[in-house]
C-alpha cells in the first residue's frame, strides 16, 4: 500500500508531515493527534487592504474565494495574500509591456537591449511561486498540502479512499 506524505523543512532538517485528515479517517488516528478541521476556516477570510486595486484586487477576490472553498484561508494569511496579489499585478503589467514593446527595446545609447519588463516578470513570478506554493496554487502544492477536489458529493470514506 502506498503511503502519502508531504515533506517539510523545519530548522533545516527535513521531516515528514502528519497524515492529512482524509488518511486519518481511513487508517485511524492511533496517536490521538488533533485532526485539522476539514473544509472550514477558524478565523475567516481576511479583508483586502483599501489600496489594493485593479489586477491585484481581482486576484485577491479570485484566490480568496478558492481558498475559502477548500477551507484553507485564515485572517492571518493577510500579509502573504497581499504580497502574492501585488506580485501578480506586477507580473501582469510587465507581461502587457513586453507584449506591447517586444523583447528588445532601444537603450540609452541607441542600441537594442533586453526589455526590463522581462526581469520584472521573472522577479514577480518567483514571488508568486514562493507565496502561491504555501496556499496550494499548483497541482504539486495541493498534493503536498492534502488539498483535493471532491465535489462529487461523496462521503468522508470516499474522500479518504481517493486520497490513496
Amino acid at each position: 500500500m502506498r503511503h502519502v506524505y508531504a515533506s517539510a523543512c523545519i530548522g533545516g532538517v527535513g521531516v515528514a508531515d502528519r497524515k492529512n485528515s482524509d488518511l486519518k479517517v481511513l487508517r485511524g488516528n492511533p496517536g490521538n493527534r488533533a485532526v485539522s478541521p476539514k473544509g472550514g476556516s477558524v478565523t475567516g477570510r481576511p479583508v483586502p487592504p483599501a489600496d489594493l486595486t485593479g489586477e491585484a484586487f481581482a486576484e485577491w477576490a479570485r484566490i480568496t474565494a478558492y481558498l475559502e472553498r477548500v477551507g484553507r484561508i485564515e485572517a492571518v494569511d493577510y500579509a502573504a495574500l497581499v504580497v502574492y496579489c501585488s506580485a501578480w499585478a506586477l507580473f501582469d503589467g510587465a507581461r502587457r509591456a513586453l507584449d506591447d514593446h517586444g523583447p528588445l527595446v532601444v537603450g540609452r545609447d541607441g542600441g537594442l537591449v533586453k526589455n526590463p519588463a522581462a526581469q520584472v516578470m521573472r522577479d514577480a513570478s518567483d514571488t508568486m511561486l514562493k507565496f502561491g506554493g504555501r496556499f496550494g496554487f499548483t497541482p504539486r502544492d495541493r498534493q503536498n498540502l492534502g488539498i483535493g477536489v471532491h465535489d462529487d458529493g461523496g462521503d468522508d470514506l470516499d474522500s479518504a479512499l481517493d486520497a490513496l
